[in-house]
């Protein structure tokens, strides 16, 4: 709801988080999480909805406004020309998530044309394949670090089909990608960058640059042969988007999912009943896989800026102020999804989840994040009885970053099912 400048003189002025009389064991909230404090933020939201809905934190550039409550985040979601999701004036790379109106329709089409049904069905075999080789192995090890035993393996290794980029060293996509991502928080997200990301980024671009001239050449259907014709062929995109955009396809398609897949452990061992459950009903994985999108889905913040004033909960929010949405917290709030909503149920209708976002904006891989989440967690009951780690040992959760959340790295053990 916009309100005008006479009202606005009535609402209240919202005081910072960190002035805030935070609950004891909370740290007042942060927009860059370098202390890891945020890691498991789900008090965090759960205090926010009921006391701060909307929350208002200094930082360096400009303050940032955190809303919380499902029907706050959805109407946020579903207003594009009042909450714009490009926040920067200058878009700094061709990705959707940075853009609106003509230039986010033109970049979400080119990408689109490659994760037709078609196009996902045909790497289903080979996200099959390769998930199988993972968690068998896993299985025989007895465990390991799930990072780098299963989920990064798979999601690099279906991305690169489906975009149609080579699979190469792991290491040096690893140093790739979180340079990419360090640079693109720091122009774009507040965050403060790595040493050197800027240069390292640039290895990635001239790489994948190379990538979409044999692509064109080979008329290819992968992905990046869609965005190498919109190139070179139609002229919708010039050679520096092209590049950016599928540097952002690439990193979009493994990151974010293989935080999801992590995150699963962290529910197999509050449930560890569900990997009975899943086993004897396999059928169920889909049921599962919404679930856990919903109750920990790695994508926690939607970034906008607001083009003019707007109350949302009985604050005001100046106009050409950042905002962000906070999905995971939408995702979990008691007035949209009952008592229950910090319990992962299996059997919950999760419709209406802002796992993938919402609206003009929600994400075009989701088919992709879902196939390879069905095909592992249909993989793994049917070869681990049972599963174990420490939190407090074993576990790491992603701190510092602007936007998701979830396991960076956990070491665990399992006893695999006879065969």
């Amino acid at each position: 709801m916009t309100i005008t400048s006479e009202d606005a003189a009535k609402t209240r002025k919202l005081p910072y988080s960190h002035e805030l009389d935070w609950p004891e064991g909370l740290a007042p909230w942060t927009v860059i999480d370098e202390t890891g404090t945020q890691g498991e933020p789900y008090e965090h939201f759960k205090w926010m909805r009921r006391h701060h809905p909307v929350l208002r934190v200094h930082h360096a550039q400009e303050d940032v406004y955190f809303v919380s409550r499902y029907a706050d985040v959805r109407k946020g979601m579903r207003t594009p020309k009042l909450f714009r999701n490009q926040v920067n004036e200058q878009v700094p790379f061709a990705f959707p998530t940075l853009m609106d109106g003509s230039a986010h329709t033109t970049i979400r089409k080119v990408v689109a044309a490659g994760f037709t049904p078609k196009a996902i069905g045909l790497v289903t075999d080979r996200v099959r394949d390769v998930a199988t080789g993972l968690v068998d192995e896993f299985a025989e090890r007895g465990g390991a670090e799930v990072t780098e035993a299963l989920n990064r393996p798979l999601t690099m290794a279906t991305i690169s089909g489906i975009l149609g980029v080579p699979y190469a060293e792991v290491e040096q996509f690893d140093t790739w990608t979180e340079s990419v991502w360090a640079w693109f928080a720091r122009v774009s997200r507040m965050a403060p960058g790595l040493p050197g990301d800027e240069e390292i980024s640039q290895d990635l671009f001239r790489y994948l640059g190379e990538i979409l001239e044999r692509l064109h050449k080979e008329n290819s259907d992968a992905v990046a042969g869609h965005i190498a014709r919109a190139w070179k062929d139609e002229g919708i995109l010039t050679q520096q988007q092209a590049v950016e955009l599928c540097v952002f396809v690439f990193i979009a398609g493994f990151d974010t999912t293989t935080r999801l897949m992590g995150n699963a452990y962290l529910v197999f061992k509050d449930h560890p009943e569900l990997l009975g459950r899943l086993n004897e009903h396999p059928q169920d994985v889909d049921k599962f896989v919404e679930e856990l999108i919903r109750f920990r889905g790695p994508v926690h913040k939607a970034p906008r800026r607001v083009i003019q004033d707007v109350e949302v909960a009985g604050a005001r929010i100046p106009a050409g102020s950042v905002v962000r949405l906070m999905l995971a917290s939408a995702n979990r709030d008691e007035e949209h999804w009952g008592p229950s909503a910090a319990t992962f149920d299996i059997d919950r209708n999760t419709e209406g989840h802002f796992g993938f976002g919402h609206g003009v904006h929600q994400c075009l891989g989701s088919p992709l994040a879902r196939l390879e989440a069905r095909t592992m967690f249909q993989l793994i009951p049917a070869r681990i009885e049972s599963l174990d780690f420490d939190a407090t040992r074993d576990l790491e959760l992603l701190k510092g970053n602007s936007l998701t959340n979830g396991v960076a790295r956990l070491d665990v053990r399992v006893t695999a099912r006879e065969r």
